[in-house]
């Protein structure tokens, strides 16, 4: 316990300041300048290899350091030292450029032919000694500064003077100047075009509208300074021509590619920068640029998908820019659209349909899905091939003529105008399994040989699941005999007899048992083709079908199996028609007037007989077909002379065929009326009904007939111009006018579908009427007027249907202008109880004389009593009662001689005044009151300034208003 008491107390002395006596202060203070008298003992430092930027600067410890001892003196060798410099004289300000324990230093950064003055001082446990003295040396000479980029001073389109600024020459006077150029080929490479002590150059057989590169250095008698910055100077030329409108190249989901040309009567080595600028459908600000180079192309990006954009192209050189170029429209494509969903069964699985549906993509990629396409595999195999077996713009069908007990797949995908979506993920459905339907029956392969046949067979309707087929044959009344057991859809029966007949039937089977047989098919071997045929005979029943007919060909030992007919327009495109055993055939759905082509050709068991001559045949004439296009026309798309009115409508159509009759004209519907008009592609329809909707058709007529009318196109007329609304006048001012015109209710509701624009004008006083407003206002305040005066005025109104009528000119007059209000009166004290009130006059107003009222208050009374209306511009008042408040106040009144009117002022301030009872004051209280009144009468510096100041601010507001006033004129 005494342990931790003894510890303790110590620390507190410690923590608390230390208590240091007179001895103590007197030995600390003694010590220091012990210490700072050693550490002035400083040499003078030493100046080695002086460059002209650098110097090595060395110095020695203070001798004290050097002298003593370590420890004798209780201080180190080790110092600070602190380098001081000077460029302004050796006794300018010094500047600390080096602190650190070394003996040495390195001056760099140094300036060419200086006088510097360096001196040292040494540092020692926050002791500083005295500063040395100074040494001073100058710096050599050395080649100039790096001049500064030539100038241009004057430029022709041959010419170009350049001029420059001397560098300092860094001790040595600058002997010559030494120019460079590219020649104007922009690769770097630089040749001197001039070498002298001129500041200047003129270099002269230039190209115009070239760019050239210059360059320059400066030499004295030490050497060469660094060549200067490139600068590039330009020859004037002319104005870039406007260029073509840019081209698309080729347009992405998010980018455009443009392309344009030089603009005409450019030359290949002018420098010329091209500024693309876009707009786009919800831009505001208009056009933006997004390129600016020397490029011919560029390619815009970050756009959005399946919007309009318009471009347009700037050219540039150095003496300006040209006139944009016509706007080019582009529109970027749509993106490729998302997948369908997976497609999902709606109610049970059918053996020979399914119930397909599937549900949109979440994202179309910008554009309407066109077409969905269903697609089927058979099998669970990923190597199967995927058919279509639907498309359509409905998302579900109903997919028929499956094979019973079969597995399929289905996927779905959708088409765009962005492209070909991926597909969905595939749905494997099972079908219900069935026992086989009835085969097709057994047909020939190839040709019939002796002894054995090829035969063929389909398989059962519906397209069940089939495991094998059984083949019988029979022959007259012998039993039939299975020929072949398998599950292939072909054979070969041999050991046959030569022109025998065989009849054969097939079944199939399957895990649900054997199917019935199918129809007998009789076979017969060994018999030859039919021989050629005659040429068919061609007949016209109608404008549009033929009646083909033709005759049987001999029977060499089989009957015609069937005939086969081939139609075409050419020969080499003929294609099969008709296959039967019929011997005439009706040709359907021809066009008119037109040459068709034709042969035949006879088969029986054996083969194929050889085709029959080509046959020829021309269509007959029949009315003409339906317009296809037929529209109206705007009047941007019409020219001048043909711009239509409220009572016309211009329609334009496109000639229909006219199947084999000339058209020798038109037949235009117009629901109520109809008119024909020659064979022309355009027409202006004229004494039409304004502002009235038509539908209107059109037909064509032939030497054969009328033809169908064509789609009915839906026009309306132009309405009439707006009639002008009613003008007048809502306030009037002495120099204003405030006009308003039309229903501000009525009109809301009709410039819903046609904005109305008014044009109000005014007289003139050479009786001219000019616009002094234009705009969708109803209002409009006209100021600057004359007092009293009449103006005349006329209000006119606009729409997309054109410009109405002038309205009648109506007249409206300005008020007089009341007078101005006067300055507070000022009262003076009379003899007795009278005082005397004055105030400044106002001068006539445009001839009209002017009077004056005085009002005044006494006391605490707030009502003004008149006591005075007059001309003058005083008015002395008596019995007035001593120490009691009276105010003061003038208006001016201004008495219209044209209409007997009198038009009264606003007031003027009021002033209070108190009637004292003068004392007489002894003569020297008269003197020194008669001299502080002159004193207070004299205006002090201030107030003098002040009125200065008042006057040029008032001359100043004075020549602004006239100033004002002429411009406005």
């Amino acid at each position: 316990g005494g342990g931790g008491t003894g510890i303790k107390k110590p620390e507190r002395r410690a923590r608390s300041s230390p208590r240091m006596n007179e001895q103590d202060i007197q030995d600390f203070d003694s010590e220091t300048k012990r210490v700072q008298d050693m550490l002035s003992g400083m040499g003078r430092p030493q100046v080695s290899n002086v460059q002209a930027r650098a110097a090595l600067l060395t110095w020695a410890p203070p001798l004290g350091l050097i002298n003593g001892d370590k420890h004798t003196n209780g201080l180190p060798y080790t110092c600070n030292y602190e380098v001081a410099s000077s460029d302004k004289g050796k006794d300018g300000k010094y500047k600390i450029i080096y602190s650190g324990e070394e003996l040495e230093c390195s001056l760099t950064d140094l300036q060419p032919t200086t006088d510097y003055h360096i001196r040292v001082s040494t540092i020692y446990n926050s002791v500083k000694g005295s500063y040395s003295d100074p040494v001073s040396f100058t710096t050599q000479s050395c080649a100039p500064d790096t001049p500064s980029p030539p100038k241009l001073s004057h430029r022709t389109k041959s010419t170009l003077t350049v001029q420059w600024k001397a560098p300092v020459d860094n001790g040595s006077k600058i002997t010559g100047y030494v120019l460079e150029w590219d020649e104007g080929k922009r690769n770097n490479r630089f040749r001197e075009c001039y070498f002298g002590s001129q500041r200047h150059y003129k270099l002269t057989k230039l190209s115009a509208a070239i760019g050239y590169t210059f360059r320059l250095a400066a030499c004295n008698d030490i050497g060469t300074s660094g060549v200067s910055q490139e600068v590039v100077c330009y020859t004037t030329g002319n104005l870039p021509q406007t260029p073509a409108a840019p081209r698309l190249v080729r347009a992405g989901v998010t980018w455009v590619t443009l392309q344009w040309n030089r603009p005409d009567g450019s030359s290949a080595e002018e420098q010329i920068t091209y500024t693309l600028e876009m707009e786009d459908e919800s831009s505001v600000g208009g056009f933006q640029s997004m390129y600016l180079g020397e490029d011919v192309t560029s390619t815009v990006k970050t756009l959005t998908r399946s919007t309009q954009y318009k471009f347009r192209l700037i050219a540039s050189n150095t003496e300006g820019s040209s006139s944009p170029s016509e706007v080019l429209v582009c529109i970027t494509n749509p993106d490729q659209p998302g997948p369908p969903s997976t497609p999902y069964v709606i109610g049970p699985p059918l053996s020979h349909s399914l119930h397909l549906k599937w549900d949109p993509p979440e994202d179309n990629g910008g554009s309407e899905i066109l077409k969905y396409l269903l697609e089927i595999s058979e099998g669970i195999s990923e190597g199967s091939q995927w058919e279509v077996v639907y498309s359509g713009s409905t998302n579900e069908t109903v997919c028929r003529e499956l094979k019973p007990g079969t597995l399929y797949r289905f996927r779905a995908c959708c088409i765009s105008t962005g492209g070909h979506s991926q597909c969905s993920d595939s749905l494997p459905v099972r079908t219900q399994s069935i026992a086989p339907g009835l085969c097709q029956p057994p047909r020939l392969a190839g040709k019939p040989k002796h002894k054995e046949f090829q035969i063929q067979w389909g398989p059962p309707d519906g397209d069940s699941i089939v495991t094998e087929y059984t083949l019988e044959m029979s022959q007259g009344e012998l039993v039939p005999t299975e020929v072949y057991c398998g599950p292939d859809l072909e054979c070969t029966v041999s050991s046959l007899l030569p022109g025998t007949t065989y009849q054969f039937r097939v079944r199939a089977a399957n895990e649900a048992g054997y199917g019935a047989y199918s129809e007998v098919t009789d076979l017969t071997t060994a018999t030859g083709p039919p021989v050629q045929c005659k040429s068919p005979s061609l007949s016209c029943t109608s404008a549009t079908s033929v009646l083909v007919s033709w005759e049987s060909p001999e029977n060499y030992g089989a009957d015609i199996s069937e005939y086969r007919l081939e139609w075409g327009e050419e020969e080499e495109s003929m294609e099969l028609v008709y296959c039967g055993m019929e011997t005439a055939f009706e040709m359907d759905d021809l066009k008119p007037a037109a040459r068709y082509c034709c042969r035949l050709q006879a088969t029986n068991q054996a083969g194929s007989g050889p085709y029959s001559g080509v046959v020829t045949h021309t269509t007959s004439a029949s009315v003409p077909a339906a317009v296809s296009t037929f529209c109206v026309l705007d009047d941007q798309h019409l020219e001048p002379c043909l711009t239509t009115s409220t009572t016309c409508l211009a329609v334009k159509w496109a000639e229909p065929c006219s199947n084999g009759s000339e058209i020798l004209s038109y037949s235009i519907d117009l629901g109520e009326s109809q008119l024909t008009v020659d064979s022309v592609t355009a027409y202006i329809i004229r004494d039409l009904l304004p502002d009235t909707s038509y539908r209107i058709r059109i037909r064509a007529v032939n030497g054969i007939g009328a033809g169908p009318f064509s789609q009915a196109v839906k026009a309306k007329t132009r309405p009439l111009p707006p009639a002008p609304p009613r003008l007048e006048c809502a306030a009037s001012g002495p120099q204003s006018l405030k006009l308003k015109w039309g229903d501000s209710n009525s009109n809301k509701v009709l410039t819903t579908d046609i904005e109305t624009v008014y044009v109000l004008q005014m007289e003139e006083r050479g009786g001219k009427f000019i616009p002094i407003y234009r705009g969708p206002s109803h209002t409009y305040k006209v100021q600057r007027l004359t007092e009293s005066m009449g103006y005349s005025f006329r209000i006119q109104a606009l729409s997309d249907a054109g410009e109405g009528p002038f309205s009648e000119v109506h007249v409206f007059n300005t008020t007089k202008l009341v007078p101005p209000a006067a300055k507070a009166p000022r009262v003076t004290q009379l003899e007795g109880t009278a005082c005397e009130v004055t105030w400044e006059g106002l001068p006539p107003m445009r001839g009209d004389p002017m009077s004056y009222i005085l009002q005044v208050t006494v006391g605490r009374e707030l009502d003004y009593k008149q006591v005075y209306k007059g001309e003058d511009t005083t008015f002395q008042i008596s019995g007035l009662q001593t120490n009691t408040d009276y105010r003061f106040r003038v208006c001016a009144c201004r008495r219209c001689q044209d209409v007997s009117q009198e038009l009264t002022g606003p007031f003027s301030s009021s002033v209070i005044f108190t009637l004292r009872r003068k004392e007489t004051p002894p003569a020297s209280e008269l003197r020194g009151a008669e001299m502080a009144k002159m004193r207070s009468a004299m205006p002090s510096d201030e107030q003098f300034a002040a009125l200065i100041l008042a006057g040029f601010a008032s001359l100043s507001i004075f020549i602004a208003f006239v100033l004002q006033y002429f411009i406005m004129k």
